[in-house]
C-alpha cells in the first residue's frame, strides 16, 4: 500500500504541475495566434494543433488527478436508497466495472500508439504517438487511484473486522 500511495503522490504532483504549465501553454499560444493572425495578418499555422494535442493531454491528466480527489461526477439517486450492504455491495461492483474499463482503455491506448508509431502530425510533424499516450497515462492514472480506493477499504474493513472478532472472544472468555 505504500508503494501505491508514494506511486500516486508522484502521479499526482506531475499530473498538477502538468496540468498547469499545458494550460498556461495553452492561453500563451492561442493569445499568440490570435495577435498574429488578426494584428501583424500572419497565422500561426501550428497553433491550433499544439492546443488542441495539450488539451487531450490536460484532460486525461486532469481525469487522473481528479479521481484521486474524489471529483468525478456520481449519480447516487438509486443507489442512496439501497441498505447499507447494497450499497457497500454495488460500490464494490461500480468500482470493479470502472477497474475493467481503465485496464481495456489503457491497453487500447497502448494498441493505438503501436499503431501509430510511424505516422507525424500534419502541421508539426510531431509523431502522433505522443498526443496520444496521454489515453494509457490517465487511464492508468485512474485505475491505480481507483485501486487504492478499493485496497484501502478492504484494510479498513479486515482491521474491524479484527477489532469486532476480538471483542466477540473477549465477550466468550469473560462468559467461560
Amino acid at each position: 500500500m505504500k508503494l501505491l500511495d508514494g506511486l500516486l503522490r508522484i502521479f499526482d504532483t506531475t499530473a498538477f504541475v502538468a496540468v498547469a504549465a499545458l494550460m498556461g501553454g495553452m492561453g500563451l499560444i492561442a493569445f499568440t495566434a490570435v495577435i498574429y493572425r488578426f494584428v501583424l495578418l500572419d497565422p500561426i499555422r501550428w497553433s491550433e494543433e499544439a492546443a488542441r494535442y495539450m488539451m487531450v493531454w490536460v484532460t486525461f491528466l486532469g481525469a487522473g488527478y481528479a479521481m484521486g480527489k474524489g471529483k468525478h461526477i456520481g449519480v447516487t439517486m438509486f443507489v442512496d436508497k439501497l441498505p447499507e450492504k447494497g450499497r457497500r455491495i454495488s460500490l464494490c461492483v461500480a468500482e470493479i466495472v470502472i477497474l475493467l474499463f481503465l485496464a481495456a482503455v489503457a491497453v487500447q491506448g497502448g494498441n493505438l500508439i503501436f499503431s501509430l508509431r510511424k505516422q507525424t502530425s500534419p502541421a508539426m510533424g510531431l509523431p502522433m504517438w505522443i498526443p496520444y499516450l496521454a489515453v494509457p497515462v490517465g487511464a492508468v492514472h485512474m485505475f491505480l487511484h481507483v485501486l487504492r480506493m478499493m485496497l484501502s477499504r478492504s484494510v479498513r474493513a479486515l482491521s474491524t473486522a479484527d477489532i469486532e472478532l476480538d471483542a466477540a472472544l473477549r465477550r466468550k472468555g469473560d462468559g467461560l
